[in-house]
């Protein structure tokens, strides 16, 4: 018997769904009242665009095109990854960003302007987490 489970298919109505419990979070509207970014969370070939301001998500699009606003940075794991990474329980290695990103494990991408990245991490790192409760 496991203790990990499969998830939902990580698409756009469950990117929504992730974005109304992150607007929903008390914590995030304290941790994250100066957290105003674009940034993108790539899943293999996809890319979604997710614009937050002030801790809150305002909008959540599939594909990012030229027409749309710039982001600062992106975040791109393969499918199965990002898939372990939202479990409720995840396995060793993806209970994280940092695991995810490790040298050694090498799953995830962090690109573009890491400054942004860097200065919101705690409310990214929460607003991430709550992923798990989709």
């Amino acid at each position: 018997m496991t203790r990990y489970t499969a998830s939902a298919p990580l698409d756009l109505d469950w990117f929504e769904s992730w974005a109304n419990k992150v607007n929903d979070d008390r914590v995030l509207r304290v941790i994250g009242r100066f957290f105003s970014v674009n940034f993108v969370v790539g899943i293999d070939d996809r890319d979604y665009l997710v614009v937050v301001r002030e801790g809150r998500i305002q909008q959540v699009s599939e594909g990012v095109s030229a027409n749309m606003m710039g982001w600062q940075f992106a975040l791109r794991a393969p499918a199965g990854s990002w898939s372990r990474f939202v479990q409720p329980m995840p396995p060793p290695m993806y209970n994280d960003i940092w695991a995810m990103a490790h040298p050694l494990h090498g799953r995830l991408k962090i690109e573009g302007d890491t400054k942004p990245f860097w200065q919101n991490l705690r409310a990214l790192s929460w607003m991430l987490a709550v992923m798990r409760e989709v």
